[in-house]
């Protein structure tokens, strides 16, 4: 029973015989060697071609329903991540990386424009744009994230809150920095600046806390002081 696999370099799909299952393959369009999986194609346990498929984001935006064809064309654009669901009809949530091995996030990370995936590239009709992830470049696929990191700006706001003694500073760079390393974490912005984010976030925290303590002190002595007069 022949096996449907996807080319990460080409992104077309091959078939091969089972008996390749786990074994490693040469695409013969582009030479890519690649992994075959492991599940073999059964016409009676695939669902129709007919059958319309939805798309689910980590978010738990839904859209669709759309035809395979269009379902494959949003994987084709780079529009579909390997943490998406998708189901045909009413069907259990599949991980979109199962049914589309070619999304499966190679080790090279390419950092993209914060508007690489506005709203104005989407797909068109009633199906929305659920990612607006940008399509890989060379042939081969690699996972982009979808917004630059900000932790130079992080860091300068908890300096600048210690400079000019304000903790309004220190509490930007405090919600910014975990809003940034919680994105960063879910692997929606780039983390190569997780070092200078985690700086920024702590110094603000510190300034912010501080500025608090004296603040409730203050008021406490202030207080203290009416009472005894």
């Amino acid at each position: 029973m022949p096996i449907e696999t996807i080319c990460p370099g080409c992104n077309r799909k091959l078939r091969v015989g089972d008996e390749f299952a786990g074994k490693q393959a040469r695409c013969p369009v582009c030479n890519e060697i690649y992994t075959v999986s492991g599940v073999a194609s059964n016409p009676a346990e695939q669902p129709p071609e007919d059958k319309t498929w939805r798309l689910k984001t980590p978010e738990g935006q839904i859209y669709g329903p759309v035809s395979k064809q269009e379902l494959d064309q949003w994987v084709t654009d780079g529009r579909v991540t390997a943490d998406c669901y998708v189901a045909p009809d009413e069907s259990t949530w599949n991980r979109a990386e199962a049914v589309y091995p070619v999304l499966k996030p190679t080790p090279v990370a390419v950092r993209t424009s914060p508007l690489a995936g506005s709203a104005a590239a989407g797909f068109g009709g009633a199906a929305g744009n659920p990612r607006g992830q940008a399509a890989a470049g060379g042939g081969q696929t690699r996972y982009r994230y979808t917004a630059a990191h900000r932790g130079g700006l992080i860091l300068a706001l908890g300096v600048v809150s210690w400079v000019v003694g304000c903790p309004v500073f220190g509490l930007f760079a405090w919600t910014m920095g975990s809003a940034d390393l919680r994105e960063m974490r879910l692997g929606r912005m780039d983390p190569s600046g997780m070092g200078l984010t985690q700086a920024g976030q702590i110094i603000g925290m510190i300034h912010a806390i501080l500025c608090l303590v004296a603040l409730v002190i203050g008021v406490f002595i202030m207080l203290l002081a009416v009472g005894v007069s």
